[in-house]
C-alpha cells in the first residue's frame, strides 16, 4: 500500500512530484491535446467553396466521450500533484519554523 505523500521523505515527495508532473506533461502532449485538436477539426464549419464533409453525431459524440474520459485522467493526475505540492509546502515550512 502506498504511503499519503505527508508520509513521505521530502526527498521522496521531491521524487514522486517530478514523476507526476512529467507524467502530466507527456498526457497533455501526446494525449488531451491532440484529442481536443481533432475534435475542433471535426467540428469546424467548413468555408464555403471547400467541399464539404458529412460528420455523424456518433463520431462526434465518441470524439467528445474520450476528450472526457482524458480530461478525468488529466484532473486525477493534477490533483495528484496538488496533494504533494501542499505536502512538500508543509513539510519545508515545518522545517523552516524547527517544528
Amino acid at each position: 500500500m502506498k504511503r499519503a505523500p505527508g508520509q513521505l521523505t521530502l526527498r521522496e515527495m521531491f521524487s514522486d512530484t517530478e514523476r507526476l508532473a512529467s507524467e502530466l506533461i507527456e498526457h497533455l502532449d501526446l494525449g488531451f491535446i491532440p484529442m481536443n485538436e481533432q475534435l475542433i477539426r471535426l467540428v469546424r464549419v467548413v468555408p464555403d467553396g471547400i467541399e464539404k464533409r458529412r460528420v455523424e453525431d456518433v463520431s462526434v459524440r465518441n470524439q467528445a466521450a474520450d476528450l472526457l474520459k482524458s480530461e478525468n485522467f488529466t484532473q486525477e493526475l493534477f490533483e495528484k500533484l496538488d496533494e504533494y505540492l501542499k505536502a512538500i509546502d508543509e513539510s519545508v515550512s515545518q522545517i523552516i519554523s524547527g517544528e
